[in-house]
């Protein structure tokens, strides 16, 4: 099972590495710079959960008008003065705050990535000189960290720590989430309300019904596969809170029934989105012949909507992206049986922790150690919303450029005709 995601992942990734902008090619070249430990496969994946959780705000939790700002704001591109920001605000956290007091002894006794060896006697020293402290994604990631939750780190949530249950995955935990934005007009709940909006009101009803089962159609599924996954982790751990399991036998019994009717939730899912979807392609036919170009907030709304889009579909892209070098480097590094070696490292760098930082450390270590159990389950439920997300942030898109390229041919006509106009009072 984990082969044959690792290989989709993999194929897919390459597809998308050429459309997703230079951030998940620099991602992809930082991974191989960097130590093949498990604890880095983990922040990765940490990274793609919290970018598949950035797009649900996105797609669904924010409301978006004509007029809202958090559409450019989510769009535009991390600046260095964040960057800095971000260098030593994340310095807090214990994995930041130690990494590099463990890195020189980590690199000797585990070596560098397989493809990195491969430049042979070198191959060290290029990764120390070329390894980056905070990945491509990782600035991405927390870029819209502090959008949503300011740039106090108190209220932001626990990213790097994977949460004890996978209810709920596609929601943050913890974290103190800021108002950004006071859009006026006409307000939507989610662009995908927005985007029905400027379709024809004939077909309204029907896109507004089929949205809605297919949500609950994607809740059911994502609550089934939460299911999955605690019970796997519950199988790896053998523990929880402390108490004895129920008999491994029970859970595999369970999880069979599950893993059953998870495939028949998500075939369901697949033709509730096909039946979504092919209302998209009807509504976007339909509104090349019927879209009021003279009204501004209309085409304003769909320019929204369209940034928001091809912001959802990148950070897909990116997710997908994060999953699959995770899964990539865990599989081509031998990564899983080097984990005792790992700790054992992490344990002899121990001396050389100031005083200080030990307490972080400690908490390091348990954070790694409790996370490698939960991994698994979060790259399977992530890269299923990776790829739903993408999908429909693509539809939304496409939608939205029929009515922005119509709305630009005009300008393009009236200018013309205006300079047509222009000439000839000159001549």
């Amino acid at each position: 099972m984990v082969k044959k995601l690792y290989v989709n992942l993999l194929v897919f990734g390459v597809i998308l590495l050429g459309m997703s902008g230079c951030s998940s090619l620099q991602e992809t070249l930082a991974s191989q710079m960097e130590v093949p430990t498990l604890e880095n496969q983990v922040n990765r994946i940490a990274i793609g959960m919290t970018i598949v959780r950035e797009n649900n705000i996105m797609a669904y939790k924010m409301p978006i008008s004509a007029d809202a700002k958090w559409p450019s704001m989510v769009a535009s591109d991390i600046d260095d003065t964040t960057k800095r920001f971000l260098d030593q605000t994340l310095m807090s956290d214990p994995y930041f705050a130690t990494q590099h007091y463990t890195k020189y002894l980590q690199r000797k006794m585990l070596g560098s990535s397989k493809s990195l060896s491969s430049l042979g006697e070198y191959a060290n020293l290029t990764a120390v000189i070329l390894e980056q402290s905070v990945s491509p994604l990782t600035y991405r990631a927390f870029q819209k960290i502090i959008i949503f939750y300011g740039k106090d780190r108190k209220n932001w949530p626990s990213i790097f720590n994977y949460d004890s249950s996978l209810d709920n995955f596609l929601d943050f935990k913890d974290g103190n989430f800021q108002v950004i934005d006071s859009p006026n007009g006409d307000v939507y709940e989610s662009i995908g309300d927005a985007v029905i909006s400027l379709t024809p009101i004939n077909l309204q009803k029907d896109l507004k019904d089929a949205k809605e089962e297919m949500l609950n159609a994607f809740e059911e599924v994502a609550s089934c596969k939460s299911s999955i996954g605690n019970i796997e982790a519950q199988l790896k751990s053998n523990k929880k809170n402390g108490s004895i399991l129920r008999s491994k036998y029970e859970l595999q019994q369970e999880l069979r029934v599950l893993e059953t009717k998870s495939k028949e939730l998500e075939s369901i899912a697949n033709e509730r989105e096909a039946i979504y979807f092919a209302l998209l392609d009807q509504a976007s036919v339909a509104i090349e012949s019927d879209m009021d170009l003279s009204d501004e907030n209309y085409i304003k709304l769909a320019r929204n909507i369209n940034m928001v889009a091809k912001e959802v579909y990148s950070g897909s892209t990116q997710a997908y992206t994060s999953f699959g070098l995770a899964l990539g480097n865990i599989a081509s590094n031998n990564i899983i049986q080097n984990f005792p070696t790992e700790l054992k490292s992490l344990a002899l760098a121990k001396v050389y922790i100031p005083l200080n930082l030990q307490s972080k450390y400690n908490q390091r270590i348990a954070r790694l150690v409790k996370n490698s159990i939960y991994l698994l389950p979060n790259v399977f439920i992530g890269s299923y919303y990776a790829l739903r997300q993408l999908s429909l942030a693509k539809k939304y898109e496409n939608l939205t450029d029929i009515i922005l390229s119509a709305s630009e041919t005009k300008e393009e006509q009236q200018k013309a005709k205006d300079d047509a106009e222009e000439k000839k009072k000159q001549d």
